[in-house]
């Protein structure tokens, strides 16, 4: 009847530390499974929006060389086609501004008519001047982000005026995942581990145990062995044996 308290109280000893062990191991874990994720995360999503802008800009490249050449073929003389053209495109919905700058930095065309006659102070035309080549840049237009793209119109072999457009800046392709799907992520990942973890630990610490209750019980019989016996007090003496 006493071995059941005993046995009751040696169970603690067994699944507590397994526990604590594999809380400690199953934690460490899953931060570093959280973190591994979020920064895996943050890159694929980087990088999926810079690709879509690097898309942007090369579309909006080539919508504006093509608008390039289109002027090129015309020649000076045609501004009311070209005018017309700037007006079609203007229609497309991420295009925010189009228009025709001459080198004396006047607008003789753009798909929003009222700007034709008016001067263009804009750094990206500016820096395309500058290096007498195209510019890619990103900045605000219609207080809305931006591509802003110059491609320099050539007669003659030398440049005679600029095509610059402005492309509506794409939306982030993607976001990170938010923290609870990450936690949610994590935790499919270490719940089992952590069972896992628990019951191999519990299983080692109970065979060690069983092992080392084994090893005491055979220490205390070894023990009780050399231990020097007692006389036999059953035994009669010669004098007792006379004396009957």
């Amino acid at each position: 009847m006493a071995d059941a308290p005993v046995s009751a109280s040696r169970l603690p000893r067994t699944w507590l530390p397994a526990l604590v062990i594999s809380l400690l191991v199953s934690g460490f874990c899953a931060a570093a499974l959280y973190v591994l994720l979020a920064g895996h995360d943050r890159s694929l999503v980087a990088q999926r929006n810079a690709t879509a802008v690097i898309t942007t800009e090369r579309s909006a490249h080539a919508t504006a060389r093509t608008l390039a050449w289109f002027v090129e073929s015309l020649g000076g003389d045609s501004l009311a086609a070209i005018q017309q053209t700037l007006e079609q495109h203007a229609q497309q919905a991420n295009l925010l501004s189009s228009t025709v700058i001459t080198e004396d930095n006047v607008v003789v065309a753009a798909g929003n008519p009222a700007a034709v006659g008016t001067q263009l102070q804009d750094a990206a035309w500016l820096n395309a001047r500058k290096s007498q080549s195209s510019v890619i840049t990103s900045g605000m237009e219609k207080g809305r982000p931006a591509v802003i793209v110059v491609e320099p119109i050539r007669r003659d072999n030398r440049i005679a005026g600029w095509i610059r457009l402005a492309v509506a800046a794409p939306p982030d392709a993607a976001a990170p995942r938010s923290e609870d799907d990450l936690a949610l992520d994590v935790a499919l990942v270490v719940v089992p581990l952590l069972l896992v973890l628990f019951t191999l630990l519990i299983l080692t610490m109970g065979g060690l145990m069983s092992r080392v209750r084994k090893l005491l019980g055979r220490i205390l019989i070894e023990a009780q062995e050399q231990l020097p016996r007692p006389l036999d007090a059953g035994i009669d003496t010669p004098s007792q044996s006379g004396i009957a």
